[in-house]
């Protein structure tokens, strides 16, 4: 089979015409050298400096064996009280040290041999057979290490060492000066090889990976040009960078083959040859044109593999394969005509900002990929199309993740929040450089960011000609976030091509003139380039606290704790309310607005997608940063449900809150509806009335403390999307809520309620290929007590205790309110409901899990961790190139 394939590929590239039914088989790609292997399973790991671990013969029996993405700080943070100037307290930092040992086959001695740390937090020294093979130290990037002139081939073992260095107040070695985007609260410091790590083999003339640190090579590029929308066809451009590393010069021939989901192929074209000779480098480029396109977007991310294939005289000596899309992208500016683009449409770009470390509680930033899809999976399912990314650059398997659920995303490199000078500047330029190389095949990155707030005019030209130098043909822009400050503002208006601002839609924007300029806005920005929200709503609320009625809790009850007082009061609910009142300020100002005074913003996102191990403000009652709309194990608030309303393109409906209150309980009952116009209420199906008017939303907290005057009262204006039913008596039962659309039902929604608690119910989640036993894979457990019924009781908040049996580490889950929840063999639910992880070891099996109360019918279920092929230390996962992979 794989000689029948082979021959069919020599014979496309001759351009023999072949039948329909061979020319409609799944492509296989030409044999080569290259070969990428899964270097993640079975390190050796100690959480201390040794002497003397870098040499190959030092004895790691006794040392911990992990599997990255791993992070020592999976077991010492989410376990004190946030703090708003320093994130987490009580994450450990230091130096830890990672020992891999590993064979590689004879045949492929003599080749090219890299290692490719996706990333790693903060600074580590790299020791191969006890040869110092290089160093990195900015904390954000990717980075390559060659192996190549002291790696073993055959029976001979390999000892990849590593000394990681995750100390807070790390400083650049040859300078002494600190890296700017250093600091728990913008960059929480979870230390250790936190991301995946690659091995690749290549011929001697290969095409270069984009791993600039370090290596300072620059891979390959492949973007789209001239586009034809109507007829779906484009022309495509493959550069690569080629490297000769023989002894001898070589013809080589760059050809390139686009093959489409169904593994056909679409196009195919050849560069000129052209000679290398020995230890030349240089950029082939070949371009051809794509017909019958799919091009890449928001609502069908299509992505191409495109086969980038080296020959010497006719002979294949490398294939690496680029994954990525086509897009026509058009960035513009005018009030009603402005804003972004893409394939010839105006799209209102609807989301979050996240920090890049985009962390998990109870396991750090140490999970494996198929959470981050399932993450993305979460923010689409509220219809959710944009992230931006907060101080560095996002992690390389949240790109991934984005390009495959079409998520528009800000892309930054690395800083904090402060413009700089010398040194400190240059790592930011460094890094942006590096940033550029690695991403630039990825549709959906639309924004570099040049900072997370303004910068020098000087900075921001400096930034705008990286972007055209190293990718001119992307369909990207460079900008920054602007702050308050109108003379820096103005200064760089001329020069970036897009503008970030910060909870700017105000009062304020709607009465600026001539040429002022408020919170970023200004009418010659409006009318020059899109102007998008990067951090709105910067609020904060716990998930486990639905409203003012609801016990155990019964509200939201600020504390204050050693002279420090929590910012925010907000419930569930009122969160809820408050967030869509803010969004239905942005959309009511959208750039395509017919008002020309109300069109402004052209994407809007909230802070942020999940709660987070960062910068809180409840600093008396929570260990995390509680602004998103799912919390910190990802379990959703009431404001994911309304956004997923307010953000939806057809009829939406959702109950805000449930329907299990005490005897005698009396509210306001608030639905969420969107396309429609009307909502009617009914309980058992009894009709309490029909709202045809959405509410507005007036803040009667302030500060934290109810004020009985209400002379602070602050009105928040229109929900855009919600309906308020008063003083609506509780009545066990049924609720239900129906919207309607021009006479007709559009949406329903109905909650019940639960009875008393009778049982645990547990629910497992894995990967697409089940839960695997390498050492990083996750099981998810969610946790729930339920009624006779088997109904979720949304009000029970108590411990439940957990057993395991079977190989596994216990990672378990969080309670945002308490000190000191993770990583413990009891939790309590939260609203009914709480989640647990279980990471994997090297050992498959079957895992049970017990979850036992006091009262309550226990429950057990059993996880399957399946084996996972690892030979002499690496796991052959196929042609991973330049980091991107199945």
């Amino acid at each position: 089979m794989r000689l029948r394939s082979l021959c069919l590929s020599v014979l496309i590239f001759a351009g023999i015409s072949l039948p329909a039914s061979a020319a409609s088989a799944r492509y296989e790609p030409p044999a080569s050298p290259r070969v990428t292997y899964n270097f993640n399973p079975a390190w050796k790991f100690i959480r201390e400096d040794v002497p003397g671990a870098e040499r190959a013969e030092f004895d790691d029996a006794a040392w911990s064996t992990v599997s990255t993405p791993h992070t020592w700080n999976d077991i010492d943070s989410y376990r004190v009280w946030i703090s708003h100037r320093s994130g987490d307290r009580g994450e450990w930092g230091g130096i830890g040290w990672y020992r891999k040992h590993f064979k590689l086959p004879a045949s492929a001695a003599g080749e090219k041999v890299i290692v490719e740390f996706e990333g790693l937090k903060q600074a580590a020294h790299f020791f191969l057979n006890g040869h110092p093979m290089g160093k990195f130290e900015n904390g954000v990037t990717a980075c390559g290490i060659d192996l190549t002139d002291f790696v073993h081939f055959g029976d001979a073992d390999n000892v990849l060492a590593v000394k990681v260095d995750n100390r807070n107040d790390y400083r650049e070695e040859a300078t002494g000066v600190a890296f700017q985007w250093m600091g728990r609260a913008f960059n929480p410091n979870f230390g250790g090889l936190n991301h995946d790590v690659w091995l690749h083999l290549m011929g001697r003339i290969h095409q270069t990976l984009p791993l600039h640190e370090n290596l300072g090579t620059t891979g390959i590029y492949v973007h789209a040009d001239h586009f034809d929308l109507k007829a779906r066809s484009a022309d495509l451009t493959v550069e690569a960078q080629v490297r000769n590393e023989t002894n001898d010069y070589a013809p080589i021939t760059l050809s390139a083959v686009v093959v489409d989901h169904e593994g056909r192929v679409c196009a195919r074209f050849d560069s000129d040859a052209s000679d290398l000779v020995a230890g030349q480098s240089e950029v082939f480029t070949a371009t051809g044109a794509l017909s019958d396109a799919h091009f890449w977007d928001v609502d069908n991310p299509y992505l191409y593999d495109v086969y980038s294939i080296l020959s010497v005289d006719g002979k294949v000596v490398d294939v690496a394969r680029t994954r990525t899309g086509f897009r026509e992208t058009a960035f513009k500016g005018g009030a009603g005509t402005g804003g972004v683009y893409l394939n010839g449409r105006f799209v209102w770009l609807t989301g979050f900002a996240q920090r890049s470390v985009n962390d998990w509680a109870g396991l750090g930033q140490a999970y494996p990929d198929w959470m981050h899809d399932y993450q993305c999976g979460l923010l689409r399912a509220c219809h959710a199309n944009y992230l931006r990314w907060m101080h560095i650059a996002p992690q390389p398997v949240d790109v991934r993740a984005c390009d495959r659920a079409g998520i528009v995303e800000v892309c930054p490199a690395g800083d904090k929040e402060a413009d700089v000078q010398g040194r400190q500047w240059d790592q930011r330029v460094e890094v942006m450089r590096d940033t550029l190389i690695y991403y630039r095949n990825c549709p959906s990155i639309f924004f570099w960011e040049a900072g997370n707030t303004v910068v020098s005019p000087a900075h921001m030209e400096q930034m705008v000609a990286l972007r055209k130098e190293w990718d001119p043909s992307g369909g990207r822009v460079m900008g920054v976030r602007d702050n308050d400050n109108v003379a820096a503002n103005l200064a760089v208006t001329p020069i970036a091509e897009y503008y970030g601002v910060m909870v700017a839609q105000d009062p304020r924007t709607d009465r600026v003139s001539g040429s002022d300029i408020f919170r970023g806005y200004s009418l010659a920005r409006r009318d020059r380039a899109p102007l998008i929200e990067t951090e709105d709503f910067r609020d904060e609320a716990p998930r486990g606290i639905w409203d003012d009625y609801s016990p155990p809790t019964f509200g939201l009850k600020p504390q204050s704790r050693d002279g420090v007082a929590d910012a925010y009061h907000w419930t569930s609910e009122s969160f809820a309310l408050a967030g869509a009142a803010r969004y239905e300020s942005y959309l009511a100002n959208r750039i395509d607005h017919t008002d020309s005074i109300h069109a402004k913003w052209s994407g809007y996102a909230s802070i942020y997608a999940t709660d987070s191990n960062a910068d809180g403000r409840q600093e008396a009652s929570a260990v995390e940063r509680l602004s998103g709309k799912l919390d910190g194990v990802r379990l959703p608030k009431e404001l994911y449900f309304v956004t997923r309303v307010m953000q939806s393109a057809q009829p939406d409906i959702h109950i805000i809150g449930h329907w299990t209150y005490p005897a005698g309980t009396r509210k306001t009952i608030y639905v969420a509806a969107s396309h429609c116009d009307s909502v009617e209420l009914l309980v058992n199906g009894h009709s309490l009335g029909v709202s045809s008017e959405v509410c507005t939303f007036v803040d009667q907290v302030s500060g934290g403390r109810s004020d009985r005057t209400g002379a602070n009262r602050r009105d928040l204006g229109s929900t855009g999307c919600i309906y308020a039913f008063p003083d609506v008596v509780f009545v066990p039962g049924r609720l239900e809520a129906r919207s309607r659309a021009r006479g007709q039902v559009a949406a329903t929604e109905a909650l019940e309620t639960a009875g008393p608690p009778k049982a645990i119910r547990l629910t497992v989640r894995t990967g697409p290929s089940g839960w695997k036993a390498d050492g990083s894979d996750v099981a998810l457990i969610d946790v729930e007590v339920v009624d006779a019924k088997g109904r979720r009781c949304p009000t029970d908040e108590a411990r439940v205790d957990f057993s395991m049996a079977g190989s596994a580490i216990w990672r378990g889950g969080i309670n945002e309110r308490k000190l000191d929840s993770t990583n413990h063999r009891y939790l309590d639910t939260e609203c009914g409901i709480n989640r647990v992880a279980l990471r994997s070891t090297l050992v498959p099996g079957t895992v049970a899990v017990t979850a036992a109360r006091v009262g309550l019918e226990p429950a057990t279920i059993r996880i399957e961790c399946r084996p996972v092929r690892i030979d002499a230390g690496r796991e052959l996962v196929g042609d991973h190139d330049a980091g991107f992979d199945d």
